[in-house]
């Protein structure tokens, strides 16, 4: 009998964040799939899970490498297949952990669709995302009654965010380490530089909090970094 592959959301931080299905699923898999973007760096996403599990599991890293080479990610990709598809011919269940929400912008969400394609069983089991848990944090609503709500990816790589900053209530920009100076100055722009908040590491030991932007240190601002903007305010 083959196994089955879980899509398996660990939350954005907090291993108390994790759900209680996902701990029956985390003790339950013989294996962890793992994705990393090189064999050197650590998985924040296994440190998380390594919070709840009782037990040892076995390790299959995947490596996804940060590039725009169409060949590169295909490789790699295919190479994830292959080696997510042994374990589960060799009738070995895997969980393949996420941060945050395995269907929400996912490395996991393309391994899921080639390995059902290819006729496996699987699941995906949701987790918090990380704006909805920087929104609790910061104890901010990212929608009331009727607001809109937009969610930006890649702010540094979003070519419209004029039209979605104009068009939205409220808007959650992922990623933004990358490009704060360019959206504070876009911010100040708008008015809206005060009706931001930005939380980082959300969950984490070193998470941090910033009602407003003005006096944001952009220099040491982590990856794991959301910006949620309330055109009604964040006090």
């Amino acid at each position: 009998m083959k196994g089955k592959l879980y899509g398996i959301g660990v939350g954005p931080g907090d291993p108390e964040l994790i759900t209680i299905k996902a701990k029956k699923i985390l003790d339950r898999v013989q294996c962890l799939a793992v994705p990393k973007t090189s064999i050197e760096k650590a998985s924040q996403a296994l440190t998380i899970a390594k919070g709840i599990i009782n037990c040892e599991k076995e390790i299959l890293e995947l490596i996804f490498p940060m590039s725009f080479d169409d060949k590169v990610l295909d490789e790699s990709w295919n190479l994830a297949v292959q080696q997510v598809s042994m374990k589960l011919d060799s009738g070995i269940d895997v969980g393949f952990i996420t941060l945050g929400d395995p269907t929400v912008y996912s490395t996991y969400i393309y391994l899921h669709k080639a390995i059902k394609e290819k006729g496996y069983d699987t699941e995906i089991i949701p987790g918090v995302t990380s704006f909805c848990a920087s929104a609790a944090r910061a104890g901010l609503s990212l929608g009331e009654n009727r607001e809109t709500i937009a969610v930006v990816p890649s702010a540094y790589e979003c070519s419209d965010l004029d039209n979605i900053l104009d068009s939205f209530d409220n808007i959650v920009l992922m990623k933004i380490s990358k490009n704060m100076e360019k959206l504070k100055k876009k911010l100040n722009q708008k008015g809206l530089s005060q009706k931001a908040v930005v939380v980082s590491k959300c969950g984490m030991d070193d998470e941090m909090i910033s009602l407003g932007i003005d006096e944001l240190d952009e220099e040491g601002l982590s990856y794991f970094s959301t910006m949620i903007i309330k055109k009604s305010g964040v006090k």
